[in-house]
């Protein structure tokens, strides 16, 4: 028989760490809970969550004193800072003439 009332502070933290990994078929069975109020708080999380894009500084691999760039941070720079069209003819410079 499952438990009845609103969820425990312990029970909605577990949700909120499992509902990505876990279907909420599982989630319920695993609290003893009626599938309906974890389909709901569920859609809470999911309402609350911000879409926003990746950062290229996210994507970077770190370790203890270094910084790499990844080719995931490097495509993502590269879209957020735009190119420039039309760039000014003395801004070139011509090595060789052919």
């Amino acid at each position: 028989m499952t438990k009845k009332g609103p969820l425990g502070k312990a029970e909605i933290f577990y949700v909120k760490g499992h509902y990505e990994e876990q279907g909420v078929e599982q989630i319920a069975k695993d609290l003893d809970r009626a599938l309906s109020l974890i389909k709901k708080q569920v859609s809470k999380f999911k309402e609350g969550q911000p879409k926003k894009k990746p950062l290229a500084g996210e994507a970077m691999a770190r370790r203890e004193g270094v910084v790499v760039m990844t080719e995931t941070a490097s495509e993502l720079s590269d879209q957020s800072r735009g190119r420039a069209k039309n760039r000014p003819s003395h801004c070139t410079t011509k090595i060789k003439n052919d």
